[in-house]
């Protein structure tokens, strides 16, 4: 990222859980003829370089879009240069720092965290898991067949289909008082019981 909001009171602002290693004065950022001198900040998720004019002139490598980091001679002398991805933007940045065995030991502390992230990358994201899903042996349950007999008991149905397969049902009967019910119903057929045709609802 180029030209970001990335410093706030001389400090760095920093993400969800970065945290800085090292803070490297006097690094020339060689993007000009001339360079701009500036600082390094190097923290477990990236490397920031500000101007030390102005802020505002700044650049934000995350390792996680760095291609290469090398030494180099250039134009300016011995220079480390960070190459990203080009997903990335593909850019090529050159930066000095003297002596030169300053420069090596920030090389070195950039690969070195940079080999910390990429075994296990920090994103910024907390999160905790509290329940585990049970392994599937112990949510499987062992089929058992019910001990259950089936019987059929068609005396009661055979009744009722009985008593309408019958003619004379296009007309209803005249209703009679029944003491056991306390209604009015209809006068039963010869040979029928209310109970017979009662037990059909009664299943």
């Amino acid at each position: 990222k180029l030209r970001g909001s990335l410093i706030a009171n001389k400090t760095l602002r920093l993400l969800p859980l970065e945290e800085v290693y090292n803070k490297v004065n006097g690094v020339w950022n060689l993007s000009s003829d001339q360079g701009n001198l500036g600082t390094f900040y190097i923290t477990n998720v990236r490397l920031v370089w500000h101007a030390e004019i102005n802020e505002s002139f700044n650049v934000s490598i995350p390792y996680i879009q760095m291609r290469a980091v090398k030494i180099r001679d250039s134009k300016f002398g011995t220079a480390l240069v960070i190459e990203s991805l080009k997903n990335a933007g593909g850019y090529v940045l050159g930066f000095r720092i003297d002596p030169v065995e300053k420069l090596q030991e920030v090389m070195k502390e950039i690969h070195s965290l940079y080999r910390v992230y990429s075994a296990n990358p920090i994103f910024g994201v907390q999160y905790q898991v509290e329940d585990r899903a049970a392994p599937l042996e112990e949510l499987t349950v062992q089929y058992e067949e019910d001990d259950i007999e089936i019987t059929e008991d068609n005396a009661a149905s055979d009744a009722f289909v009985a008593y309408y397969a019958e003619g004379g049902k296009d007309r209803d009967e005249e209703p009679v008082y029944n003491e056991q019910l306390g209604l009015a119903v209809e006068n039963l057929k010869e040979g029928y019981t209310l109970e017979s045709l009662w037990e059909v609802t009664g299943i």
